[in-house]
């Protein structure tokens, strides 16, 4: 029974994602990163003076400049409190509204910030900036409707900045709309084809769509942009685990690891492919430093449960698959292995009962068992 199993790539992984984390996609392997990065915001921020030309007073201007130069050093609540002072001065003061919605923001103060960018915008209906500034804001509170519909009029008017076109494809990726996000890469990269992120990030989205070759071309681009791309070589690894090639996919997830030593989706990843290659113990212990950084991972305990069958440990195979489905929504191949392992007890029901879920999630390793034993 073991023979029929190891020697397959697996299918698996991916880790979930809230913002921020990881999105969880289909592949074989484990998790792939996407990393989202919104350190663009604020593209426009004004430093030096009032948009709308109005004569300002001396001392509103002084406050404002005052305040534009502590957001600028990140002293983000003595900017609030000058740009506070600016706006009890001249509350006609669009850009102090829209500066101190930055700095709001800087806090994690987004409702707070979103006020400050609807007056600026109602001050100054045309002031694109607010609506981008916004537009992060409402992607912050989840909001991505709101978002797409500021990031869309600001798109219209700077239509050769990258930045905007990054921006929304990030928020469309949270809409699941992956084509249109695509496309908006696409764009980026063709006004700043240096934008290493923008290469992890859209082949990301091509590994999703099962687009391997694609994806794999766009990670090893950002890789020769900015070797500091850890990401990039973790999701490379994943792609050459993908296809068995599992020794260039442990010096790729190494590399990772020597970027981000306790990355512990990385950990559970070199992991895995190190139970592939027989590397039984060093695998083990990948798998146990990643459930020390993350305890509710469900692909650990996947791999963890891994291990115990591969060294004839049935029972505890199943209690660490169990625990997996428990964790974590979606971990892939857990109900074939729950299978193999119950087959291994003489359980042939419920082996039986496993691969049927298996099969009817679409995972094409237990059909054959299902076939073949459930007769």
């Amino acid at each position: 029974m073991e023979n029929e199993w190891q020697s397959k790539p697996l299918q698996g992984v991916t880790q979930a994602s809230e913002r921020h984390r990881f999105i969880q996609f289909p592949v074989r392997v484990r998790q792939p990163i996407f990393h989202f990065s919104f350190s663009i915001l604020h593209l426009f921020l004004l430093l030096l003076a009032a948009c709308d030309g109005s004569d300002r007073s001396d001392d509103t201007l002084r406050f404002f400049l005052r305040g534009n130069l502590k957001l600028k050093e990140r002293e983000f609540r003595q900017a609030i409190q000058l740009y506070n002072e600016a706006i009890e001065s001249d509350k006609t003061f669009a850009d102090a509204y829209n500066n101190r919605g930055i700095a709001r923001y800087e806090i994690n103060d987004y409702n707070g910030a979103i006020a400050d960018y609807n007056e600026a915008i109602r001050l100054a209906p045309t002031y694109t900036d607010a609506y981008y500034n916004r537009a992060n804001a409402y992607e912050k509170l989840g909001k991505y409707p709101q978002s797409l519909t500021d990031l869309d009029r600001v798109a219209e008017i700077y239509k050769d900045t990258a930045k905007v076109f990054l921006s929304r494809a990030l928020v469309k990726v949270q809409t699941n709309d992956y084509t249109g996000a695509i496309t908006d890469f696409d764009r980026a990269l063709s006004l700043d084809p240096d934008n290493a992120e923008a290469y992890v990030n859209r082949g990301f989205l091509k590994f999703n769509l099962r687009q391997y070759d694609a994806a794999a071309a766009d990670f090893q681009q950002a890789i020769s942009l900015d070797r500091r791309q850890d990401f990039a070589y973790n999701n490379l690894g994943l792609i050459r685990a993908r296809n068995g090639e599992y020794d260039k996919a442990l010096e790729l997830l190494d590399q990772a690891l020597q970027l981000q030593p306790e990355q512990p989706y990385y950990l559970n990843n070199r992991g895995y492919v190190k139970l592939m290659l027989g590397q039984l113990e060093e695998g083990m212990a990948d798998v146990q430093r990643s459930l020390g950084q993350d305890s509710t991972n469900g692909w650990a305990y996947r791999n963890a449960g891994l291990y115990e069958l591969k060294k004839g440990q049935p029972g505890l195979a199943i209690a660490n698959f169990r625990k997996a489905l428990q964790k974590t929504s979606g971990v892939e191949l857990v109900h074939h292995f729950l299978g193999l392992a119950y087959a291994a007890q003489g359980k042939a029901d419920a082996a039986c009962r496993e691969w049927k879920i298996s099969t009817e999630l679409g995972e094409a390793e237990s059909k054959p068992l299902l076939a073949e034993k459930c007769k």
